[in-house]
């Protein structure tokens, strides 16, 4: 398995990979080779609340085409990578409806989700290419290829 996205995350060796789905996995070290090195670790630090799992997912024709699912502890520091299991996210059907089902697998099987960005593959693509993330993110939105739910309260400030 590629440390692509440990890589991204800036990641101890140790931290934990759990359920895994490999064709996902392959989809994000792709998604993630245009990116900065630091950029998703100082996502993750800025906006997953200690204690708390982050998910986004990436679709591809209302298809999950990747996933990534990053739980931090108490400390803020990430402990677990994993992607959606495929079975959540085939039945859920369109992006939106994929989108509630995903954060509820995550809060069930991690605890709590502080953060749910979904977002299709054309926007995912842009927002890892772009200097401004925000700008992206808001553009993804406007085109109605976005669903961020939960949102924590630095992401919507970062958002406004």
């Amino acid at each position: 398995m590629s440390d692509t996205a440990a890589d991204a995350l800036l990641l101890d060796p140790s931290v934990g990979r759990r359920n895994i789905d490999q064709a996902q996995w392959a989809n994000l070290v792709l998604l993630l080779a245009d990116t900065a090195r630091d950029d998703l670790a100082v996502a993750v630090r800025t906006f997953v609340s200690a204690g708390s799992s982050a998910v986004i997912g990436v679709f591809d024709n209302s298809l999950l085409w990747t996933s990534l699912v990053v739980s931090v502890d108490q400390a803020g520091a990430p402990e677990s990578l994993s992607t959606i299991d495929g079975s959540v996210a085939e039945a859920a059907g369109e992006m939106t409806k994929a989108a509630g089902e995903a954060v509820k697998w995550v809060q069930a099987h991690y605890g709590p989700c502080s953060l749910g960005l979904f977002v299709d593959k054309k926007h995912a693509e842009a927002v890892v290419r772009a200097s401004d993330k925000a700008g992206a993110v808001r553009t993804a939105s406007a085109a109605g290829g976005l669903v961020l739910s939960p949102v924590p309260p630095s992401l919507a400030i970062a958002l406004a």
